[in-house]
């Protein structure tokens, strides 16, 4: 399920949790997607702290649910600058990147992104939009309409890459028009 994490000074973002989770397995979901120390890491869902307090108590014991939302604190921002200037410098950052292959429908562009498996689909949307605003090359559709297709399916961009069962290497087609359901 997908579920809202907003930290202070930070943007809020979705990440998958499984609803068996226990508080453990999300905070360490957290260091691996942000990097953040799970040890530095306090949750909070509707004004209660999640204790991390061994095995069986899932995500389900505290009422978390699809769309639900999760505060998280650091202990310290101290230790998140210093993961973060860990993951730009490439000198151990704990975020697990999966590079793949993004082509156009006809072939007119080819690009190789790497992105957090557990990021939702859309972060895809955003680095190639990016790249086109810089000047990279990646040649997008104009106004924006346009789709991802991994395996001949469609892929949801709220969901995660992970979830898609995007693995590395594995080569995502952009191609031109919008799906509706």
């Amino acid at each position: 399920m997908d579920v809202t994490f907003v930290c202070a000074g930070e943007e809020s973002f979705k990440m998958e949790v499984g609803f068996f989770d226990t508080v453990h397995d999300i905070k360490q979901k957290l260091q691996s997607c942000k990097g953040w120390p799970a040890a530095a890491l306090s949750l909070f869902h509707n004004g209660d702290v999640l204790a991390d307090v061994g095995a069986g108590a899932g995500a389900e014991r505290y009422g978390i649910v699809e769309g639900s939302v999760i505060h998280v604190e650091l202990a310290g921002r101290q230790q998140q600058e210093k993961s973060r200037s860990k993951r730009r410098d490439g000198g151990g950052g704990s975020a697990a990147l999966l590079r793949m292959n993004v082509v156009s429908r006809c072939g007119r562009g080819r690009a190789q992104v790497a992105v957090c498996a557990r990021r939702a689909v859309s972060a895809l949307r955003r680095e190639l939009e990016e790249r086109a605003r810089v000047g990279a090359g990646f040649p997008l559709p104009r106004d924006g309409a346009y789709f991802f297709i991994h395996r001949q399916s469609v892929m949801d961009e709220a969901r995660s890459f992970e979830w898609h069962g995007v693995a590395a290497g594995d080569e995502v087609v952009v191609f031109e028009g919008s799906v509706t359901r």
